[in-house]
């Protein structure tokens, strides 16, 4: 019974002992940032091929993603001065130390005749930026490049498509 007490007395230092170790501790921090959310909003115009001439052979006209696009034309040929424009968006709200990516729900995509939505052309779509960073606004610039088929009717062709912007 001596041993019994004698061992559970050590048992018993040890374990006061080992608690009596040394420690050391730090501080470590916890934080947050709060920012406005970003928007985009559309600007007045739209992305315009102008106007061109029917023929029987079709072609393209590509209009430059940038702020005073240059027209290219292939196989098509504009109807006089026919203007053109990129279409024009603004980011606000941007966080610099935040990276934006920008992308088309859908491209290419469709434009249709206005009264008869089964005549159609197709517009493949750019963006003048993709991934914006570093700035607290931006304007972006969409172009493309209008499908203009081989006697295509004529008239006026419209359709939609939306930017999103993602962070």
């Amino acid at each position: 019974m001596k041993k019994l007490l004698g061992f559970l007395m050590l048992f018993v230092f040890a374990a006061v002992m080992s608690y009596a170790a040394e420690s050391t501790s730090d501080q470590g921090q916890a934080k947050a940032k709060i920012v406005s959310a970003a928007t985009i909003a559309h600007q007045t115009g739209a992305l315009d091929f102008g106007t061109i001439f029917k023929n029987t052979t079709g072609g393209t006209v590509t209009v430059q993603n940038a702020a005073a696009p240059a027209p290219a034309y292939s196989d098509v040929t504009a109807a006089g001065s026919a203007a053109t424009s990129s279409d024009h968006f603004v980011l606000n709200n941007l966080d610099t130390g935040t990276i934006y990516s920008l992308a088309f729900t859908t491209s290419p995509i469709t434009i249709a005749k206005e009264g008869d939505d089964t005549k159609i052309m197709s517009v493949a779509l750019t963006l003048s930026d993709d991934l914006v960073t570093g700035v607290t606004t931006k304007d972006v610039y969409v172009g493309g490049t209008l499908t203009v088929n081989g006697n295509q009717d004529e008239g006026q062709y419209t359709g939609n498509y939306t930017v999103n912007l993602t962070y």
